[in-house]
């Protein structure tokens, strides 16, 4: 009995060790982030999504913090709905998740603190969120975030000279081809192709910026 209660005891004081642990770098992980304030960027967007053909697009970037951003293009172009900083924006509402250390990985052969959060409220879209966490400059360098509305999102962040704003040189991100978001424009040949051969079940878009513009 007793040896029942201390490891349940040691099982909460884990817990929270990793709770507290997790907070400490995301505090450190929230701060990177949130040095620009306000940024522009140009971006060439290749998506290869299963039965759908778009060519790559040039597109403009603007985006003022805390969670105003716009993107424009000349060209038909397809984007997650969870935008390009969600996972940034999901960090900084502490109120509304707990953290959890999970460990250390490798992303690229960079170590890494793999945290998982979940929502405290199910009225979020996002049911579960990881983020790999580079250990020495507190950048994200992998993310998954599972959703009710688009299912699961996959990103993986590459830096360039830009690196100490935190902001990437490239994004390649995995959708979930079945609950993913298709702009009406091509949705209908979307359909027919899916009816016509048996496709595969996940896309990727491959986002990279250049001509970045910080705190203009």
């Amino acid at each position: 009995m007793i040896k029942t209660i201390i490891t349940l005891l040691l099982s909460v004081f884990a817990l929270q060790y990793n709770a507290q642990d997790a907070r400490a770098i995301l505090d450190k992980t929230e701060k990177k982030y949130t040095a620009v304030k306000k940024f522009n960027a140009d971006i060439r967007i290749q998506s290869n999504i299963p039965a759908l053909k778009i060519l790559p697009a040039q597109a403009k970037m603007k985006y003022t913090a805390p969670d105003q951003l716009e993107i424009t293009s000349k060209s038909i172009i397809v984007l997650p709905k969870q935008g390009f900083r969600e996972i940034q924006n999901i960090i900084t509402q502490k109120s509304k998740y707990t953290a959890m250390h999970m460990g250390m990985a490798k992303i690229n052969g960079k170590n890494c603190h793999l945290i998982t959060l979940l929502p405290l409220s199910d009225k979020e879209d996002w049911i579960m969120a990881k983020i790999w966490v580079e250990e020495s400059e507190y950048l994200i360098l992998q993310s998954q975030t599972t959703t009710k509305s688009s299912g699961t999102l996959k990103v993986n962040y590459k830096y360039g000279t830009q690196k100490k704003w935190a902001l990437p040189e490239q994004m390649t991100v995995e959708v979930d081809v079945q609950k993913f978001k298709i702009p009406k424009g091509v949705a209908t040949d979307l359909h027919r192709n899916r009816e016509e051969k048996n496709q595969g079940t996940t896309g990727t878009i491959v986002l990279d910026f250049s001509n970045y513009q910080i705190n203009p």
